[in-house]
């Protein structure tokens, strides 16, 4: 199986979803499941990073930690490693050797924090190329997904997104203070 492959399948299987169902099919639970808001949203990231992933391979021979990496260097250079993979929620170790991959191939580019003995890493002038192309990539994509959707919709929709956001960080933050009190439980 493809590294492409597993992740679509890891998405669907997290979302209850399989790329062959005919949701209106189906009973019981199931069914209502597929439903939900939040079922639906996984299953339209799912498809979003499918097509994406080919895309990016296509256009930019990057996979996913590329992309991810050129873009958040691209936003927020310089950074140094510890904060892309805090940006990016990452392994500091998997970033390291993807970050000198990017710098061999001459997206990136590391230097010595002036004063420090921290690295510092920001975009050579191909990775700014490229960040500027990967920009446009996102900009039709979206165009894209959103064609024919008449402005005030795509407005709602970006408010109930930008709420549903706001409840899900919310319940990160709980999910993570319960945790850390049943770590404390578990110690005591």
């Amino acid at each position: 199986m493809t590294e492409l492959a597993a992740e679509s399948a890891s998405d669907d299987e997290q979302a209850g979803l399989s790329s062959n169902e005919d949701d209106s099919g189906g009973g019981g639970r199931s069914a209502f499941m597929r439903e939900l808001a939040s079922m639906r949203m996984i299953k339209l990231y799912s498809l979003l990073r499918r097509s994406g992933t080919l895309a990016r391979r296509r256009q930019f021979g990057m996979n996913e930690t590329d992309w991810w990496i050129v873009a958040q260097v691209g936003e927020y250079a310089p950074l140094s490693l510890n904060g892309l993979a805090e940006r990016l929620g990452q392994d500091r170790g998997q970033l390291s050797r993807a970050v000198k991959s990017l710098v061999q191939r001459g997206l990136l580019k590391r230097g010595r924090k002036p004063g420090g003995p921290e690295i510092e890493i920001s975009l050579a002038p191909e990775g700014q190329r490229i960040h500027r192309d990967m920009i446009e990539l996102a900009i039709d994509r979206d165009r894209e997904l959103t064609e024919g959707l008449a402005p005030d919709s795509l407005e709602v929709l970006r408010g109930l997104v930008e709420e549903m956001i706001l409840r899900a960080e919310a319940m990160l933050g709980e999910e993570k203070r319960l945790a850390a009190l049943e770590a404390e439980r578990g110690d005591g």
